[in-house]
């Protein structure tokens, strides 16, 4: 029990003192298998079809993540058998598509190695059936309100309208709903824990909760992440009543922020984490806990 202990203490103290409140009952921690996941996708190239373009400019990105993915147009320069698998993504249209129907053929023809992780936005699964054979995973952004639709997607479709989009995408591929904590705008519904609770009724494969962070260029770039005391609640009740794998996606905010939710969200009970903090992974190294990295997008199985 000693190692446990010291363990539960260590990351107590790595936490900023304000929220050590919301560390879990220690029959809680205690009872929880401790081992961690580490997500270092280095053998997945994030590839844009659209380059660097984007018709829908939402609020929190206005298309500035394109910049660091391999744009489709030069693909063939790269040498495709340094990886394991591809992202598949890219700007939307101004209804929210990401066009990968209008390269069905192109995608077909990458190495037969590569695994495919494709991220559509509002496409229809339907479009996408030709795929079949290559067995993609589906990355799906699943919004928490209309709120966020509307106001940060920049989207004329419901909250409702995404759900039966992302139920469709569960019954055709095996699919990974992407819930982005925080982006409702201030004074509006959340809609998270809804969506958790929502999530509980339709027995997903995976779930990767991901948290807003303010982007320079973007018309969000001065709106503060959500508080720890709202989203590290949030991520305890998501693992009680999900039947499936919680992960912590590749966004969320920098610096001190990332260091006590990944040590609080570690805690209550998240073992995947796309490259979790150093200072947690420190800790669960120097108590010998097993750390098993992984070198491929969080969405493939492993």
């Amino acid at each position: 029990m000693a190692p446990i202990l010291n363990l539960h203490s260590s990351l107590c103290e790595a936490i900023s003192p304000e929220f050590r409140e919301l560390t879990p009952d220690r029959s809680v921690f205690d009872a929880i298998p401790h081992f961690m996941q580490r997500v270092a996708p280095a053998n997945t190239l994030s590839i844009s079809l659209t380059d660097s373009l984007c018709e829908q400019r939402c609020a929190h990105c206005n298309g500035h993540y394109l910049k660091g993915m391999q744009p489709f147009s030069q693909l063939a320069q790269r040498d495709l058998n340094r990886f394991d698998s591809v992202l598949i993504s890219g700007g939307s249209s101004a209804d929210g598509r990401v066009p990968i129907d209008r390269h069905i053929a192109d995608i077909l023809a990458l190495p037969d190695h590569l695994r495919l992780n494709l991220h559509t936005g509002y496409l229809s699964p339907e479009a996408l059936a030709s795929l079949k054979p290559r067995n993609p995973v589906i990355s799906f952004d699943l919004p928490t309100s209309d709120e966020v639709v509307k106001k940060v997607y920049g989207l004329n479709y419901s909250c409702e309208d995404f759900r039966n989009l992302y139920e469709r995408y569960c019954a055709a591929f095996k699919t990974v709903a992407h819930v982005t904590l925080g982006l409702a705008p201030a004074g509006h519904e959340q809609g998270e824990e809804e969506t958790v609770e929502y999530l509980s009724r339709i027995q997903p494969a995976e779930v990767a909760f991901l948290v807003f962070r303010p982007t320079p260029g973007t018309r969000m770039a001065d709106v503060m992440p959500p508080s720890l005391a709202r989203v590290i609640p949030l991520l305890s009740k998501a693992i009680s009543i999900l039947d499936c794998p919680v992960q912590i996606g590749c966004m969320r905010p920098a610096g001190t922020y990332r260091r006590d939710f990944d040590i609080l969200a570690w805690m209550h009970g998240c073992r995947k984490f796309v490259m979790p903090d150093h200072r947690l992974l420190q800790i669960l190294e120097e108590h010998q806990v097993k750390v098993v990295t992984t070198h491929n997008c969080c969405a493939f199985a492993e």
